[in-house]
Order: structure tokens, then sequence, then C-alpha cells
């Protein structure tokens, strides 16, 4: 599967401070375990997914990286694992699969990767509801309406958003992307940033300094 900017952002906004204990659902080829793995050295972090050639691709990124000792890959849904764990985290991320009534493509990976049947919303706010610790975080991607549609699932598991991004590729286009921050603690939502990826055809300076310990042209 190719990095997505989107992605590539997602990773760079979550926070690990003083995290322990991260999962990481549906983690593709290992990206974001790796980027927060690179954050904070000191956190364990289990990674899940379901497609079989992406947790190949997910072992050899993590093999061949630094962080190799912090991230623990599993072939598995995150149904079953919840099913099965007793363990919890301090921080959940997931870019879920968000297109549920979109055309399918041919490619079955790119099923499994894009389309909510193998996860769906209220399956991943019921996981996250059972795999977070009290004062954990839970850090999500979607684009805009599918995020409207998750977070009044996830109010339901009493989980509620405390920040909130809203991504777009420059000033002219539409909002893109909406990332946000859940906690089960509900607080009044001061104010949602929104990034610009690029301004004035070049990588926005807010861009360059999320992403300047990630990428090589910075």
């Amino acid at each position: 599967m190719k990095v997505c900017t989107d992605s590539c952002l997602f990773g760079s906004l979550i926070s690990s401070e003083n995290i322990k204990n991260a999962l990481d659902i549906g983690c593709g080829t290992g990206l974001l375990s790796l980027m927060v793995a690179q954050k904070n050295l000191e956190s364990q972090i289990t990674a899940l997914e379901i497609d079989q050639n992406a947790v190949l691709d997910a072992a050899e990124n993590i093999h061949e990286s630094p962080f190799a000792n912090q991230i623990t890959l599993h072939h598995q849904t995150v149904q079953d694992f919840a099913k099965k764990s007793n363990k919890k985290f301090d921080l959940i991320f997931c870019n879920p699969p968000f297109y549920q009534n979109n055309l399918k493509s041919d490619k079955i990976d790119k099923n499994i990767a894009h389309h909510a049947e193998t996860l769906t919303f209220n399956d991943l706010a019921e996981c996250i509801d059972i795999l977070l610790e009290e004062k954990g975080s839970a850090w999500i991607l979607l684009p805009p309406f599918e995020m409207r549609e998750f977070i009044s699932i996830v109010e339901e598991k009493r989980l509620y958003v405390s920040k909130k991004f809203e991504v777009r590729h420059n000033e002219n286009k539409p909002i893109l992307r909406v990332i946000v921050k859940l906690k089960r603690t509900k607080a009044i939502l001061e104010e949602i940033s929104l990034i610009n990826i690029y301004e004035n055809n070049q990588y926005s300076p807010i861009f360059v300094d999320l992403l300047k310990d990630y990428y090589l042209i910075f």
C-alpha cells in the first residue's frame, strides 16, 4: 500500500507523551506504529492487521527499523483481540476503513483497507470502549461526513472529542480529512485547528514543522 500524506500528518499529530501501552488498529504496513514508536522510545505498541500481505510488509518494516523491540504485530481483527485480551491501553489510534456504500475495487486488499464491512463504526466504537484505559485517549482519522457519523456513535459510549483537526490540501479546497482525539471525560471543545498541507504551491510551514522528524526532504 502507498503511504498517504494524510496518514503521515495523522501520525505526526498523535500525542504519545507518557504513553506506556499503545494499540494500532489496522496498522497496514506499520507506518503509524513506527511514527509513534519514534516519538516515544518508552512506549510498547500492539499492532493489529487482518490483511496477510500488509502483515508481511509491516513485519519487514518493523524488523528493519530501530524500533522493532517496541512493536508487537498480530495478524488478527480487533474484534477478536478485544474478546480475548484483558489488556487496556492508554493510547489507541486508528485510520479505519470508511467507504460504506461506494463502488468497490476489484482488488481484495484495497476493499479490506477502504470499506467498512470488515470493521464497522459500531464495532470500532465498541472495541475502543473495551480496550481503552479510563484516562486514555483514542485518535481517529476519517473524512468529514464519516467522522460526524462516527462521533455520534462513540458519544453513546461516553467517548468525547477533546481535540479536532480539519485538514485540506490548500486554502481553496474543501476539508479532506478530520482528525480527532477522544477521551472519556466530556469537555468543551474550544478550538478546531485547520491545517493546510500546501500553501503557495509548496508544503505549508505547519506541515513542515509537524513532519520534519519524519520526512527526509525537510
